[in-house]
């Protein structure tokens, strides 16, 4: 992927301090979000093979997911 921009990388790439990703295994994939402090997860990125998972609303980038919807946290795929 090539990305034109004027924006500095620092911009582009941001990455809040102090937060890491954390990953999620599902049953055709991974989630990636971050944890937030009330328990909720929020989606940054979805691995996987299955196409149709892509087009779930649930899984979009930015959607927040309730405490009591998701697996086990994992630290890498």
């Amino acid at each position: 992927m090539l990305l034109h921009t004027i924006q500095p990388l620092s911009l582009v790439f941001y990455r809040p301090e102090g937060q890491s990703y954390t990953y999620r295994q599902m049953h055709n994939g991974y989630l990636q979000g971050i944890q937030n402090r009330d328990g909720s997860f929020t989606l940054s990125r979805l691995i996987s093979t299955d196409p149709g998972l892509y087009l779930d609303p649930r899984y979009f980038p930015g959607a927040v997911v309730p405490p009591g919807k998701l697996p086990p946290a994992r630290r890498r795929p």
